[in-house]
């Protein structure tokens, strides 16, 4: 049997029955090449609701101050998102005629680790058994396995299910397919005219991931890397690859940015090379942008593959973009001058 393919199936992917079975059409194409793991996330909002009905019963019952984050019940619904949509799109499967079984994390034999919110072992005989007989299995993101009882994972844990079930299974390839625009030089919708990046290496990848791009989670991201398991960022329509992330890309010429997460009214601002040459050339127009810009930040500092800083929150936006327009834009426009002269 062939090295199976991993297809991690964002929340808009699966946002309505159109959107399940049009994913339905996608893994059955897949599935007529060879051996394929469907990975289903809950319904786009799905998540959140969950929890906050969790918080509403808590408040209710006046234990919301108190309240343990790690109570079984709690876990078990809010990971009902997931199995719902996982046995909706082996439905749309087994519909189309293709051969599917949903499992959740039990089934599945994905274990917690010592830290609950993350995948430790994945034991893989039953996936194996299903892939052998031609099946698709459908497998439940974000969640584990915990002492006989359910538990969730961190936020993106359905992208570190993607990643430790690639690794167990020894897929040839993961393919992320999500609402989004691949991998870019900042977030379209605070930078329009970034620019798509078609073929990257994982460590530019997993830098970005921690500077805060939600593509991919910062650990499914860093799991890859140290498997050198290649990577595909596909949008919800068309077949083709928007951005590849392999062991190898050449990461030469490649910078992006990208904003943080809040800490304490302070948005952190980081500019990405693809190589340590490259990111040590940041500094000068990192600096110089911010001043152009008028932007009060704090210091310079090193971060992975790059450097960060951090601002008020309200100017995080304008500061994205000014850095966006030295470190990206102006490096292209220097590339192509130096393409003219020779």
């Amino acid at each position: 049997m062939s090295a199976p393919v991993v297809v991690k199936l964002g929340g808009d992917a699966l946002a309505s029955p159109g959107r399940i079975v049009a994913e339905a059409r996608r893994l059955a194409e897949l599935a007529a090449a060879g051996p394929v793991i469907a990975v289903a996330s809950a319904r786009r909002g799905v998540t959140d609701h969950l929890l906050g009905l969790v918080q509403e019963v808590r408040a209710v019952a006046g234990t919301a101050a108190r309240a343990s984050g790690v109570q079984p019940e709690a876990h078990r619904a809010v990971a009902t998102g997931e199995v719902v949509t996982a046995a909706l799109l082996a439905l749309a499967l087994e519909e189309l005629g293709v051969s599917a079984a949903s499992l959740d994390a039990r089934e599945a034999g994905l274990i917690a680790g010592r830290n609950r919110s993350r995948i430790g072992t994945v034991r893989g005989s039953r996936l194996a058994r299903l892939l052998a007989q031609g099946v698709v299995p459908v497998v439940t993101g974000f969640q584990a396995w915990h002492r006989g009882r359910v538990t969730t994972l961190a936020r993106g844990g359905t992208d570190a299910t993607a990643v430790a079930l690639a690794c167990a299974m020894s897929a040839s390839r993961v393919l992320f397919v999500k609402d989004a625009e691949g991998l870019r030089t900042a977030d379209p919708r605070v930078v329009p005219d970034s620019r798509p990046i078609r073929a990257a290496p994982h460590r530019f990848l997993t830098a970005l991931a921690r500077a805060g791009a939600r593509l991919i989670q910062s650990e499914a991201a860093a799991e890859a890397e140290a498997a050198g398991l290649e990577l595909e960022f596909h949008s919800l329509e068309g077949r083709t690859a928007l951005s590849v992330v392999s062991r190898h890309a050449l990461g030469t010429g490649l910078r992006a940015v990208s904003l943080g997460p809040a800490e304490a009214g302070w948005i952190p601002v980081t500019a990405v090379a693809g190589t340590p040459e490259d990111a040590i050339e940041l500094a000068e127009p990192f600096r110089s942008a911010l001043l152009v810009a008028g932007i009060s930040h704090g210091d310079l500092q090193p971060a992975s593959s790059g450097l960060r800083v951090l601002v008020e929150a309200r100017l995080a936006p304008e500061a994205l973009r000014a850095v966006h327009r030295a470190v990206v834009e102006s490096d292209r426009r220097c590339s192509s001058a130096t393409l003219r002269a020779s």
